[in-house]
């Protein structure tokens, strides 16, 4: 059995897509930045955390979680419309990178993975940032913003544009080994 560590839509399309047949069983953990924590290192902690402890044998899990980071900061999910308005000016005609995560784990063996993508914003002015706000309603999405919004602010990436979604997914195949299983066995009942 295949179990997907997280609420995440676009993480669910994405497995759903590959033919993946899982549960979702999220863990709801404190996501506070810890001081001096780097982004990296915060990024490998809430991937575990998001793991959880109880772990059946036979089972697959995965768990994810994605960060936008600019000049070393990251730019968490919004607050509420104040914030994003601050992160996307922040963010605005500039290039940060996304980095998402992921841990597959199966019976005593975890592996952690990540990717980078960078990112260059369109320069918008400030009716264009807080249109697309009311518009996406983007408070959901680490950075404050989808790279799959229509007219959003994204005018180049350099990488995996799912990976900006919120999924290694180059780095989630060349793991194969741990999940190759569970996907033959659902592709095979779906037949």
């Amino acid at each position: 059995m295949f179990v997907l560590k997280s609420a995440s839509p676009r993480r669910k399309q994405i497995l759903s897509d590959l033919g993946f047949t899982f549960q979702i069983e999220p863990e709801h953990i404190d996501e506070s930045q810890r001081e001096n924590e780097t982004p990296l290192q915060y990024l490998e902690r809430m991937v575990h955390s998001k793991l959880g402890s109880d772990l059946r044998p036979n089972y697959v899990y995965l768990s994810a979680d994605t960060i936008v980071v600019y000049e070393n900061q990251i730019q968490h999910k919004p607050t509420d419309e104040a914030d994003a308005f601050r992160i996307l000016n922040t963010l605005n005609g500039k290039k940060h990178s996304v980095y998402s995560g992921a841990a597959l784990r199966k019976e005593t063996k975890t592996e952690f993975f990540f990717e980078e993508t960078s990112i260059l914003f369109h320069q918008w002015n400030e009716s264009q940032i807080r249109n697309y706000i009311n518009r996406c309603l983007p408070f959901d999405k680490a950075g404050s913003y989808g790279i799959q919004d229509t007219e959003g602010p994204v005018k180049e990436w350099f990488g995996s544009y799912t990976n900006v979604m919120g999924f290694p997914l180059r780095s989630f195949f060349s793991h194969h080994e741990l999940w190759i299983g569970s996907w033959l066995e659902a592709i095979t009942r779906k037949d």
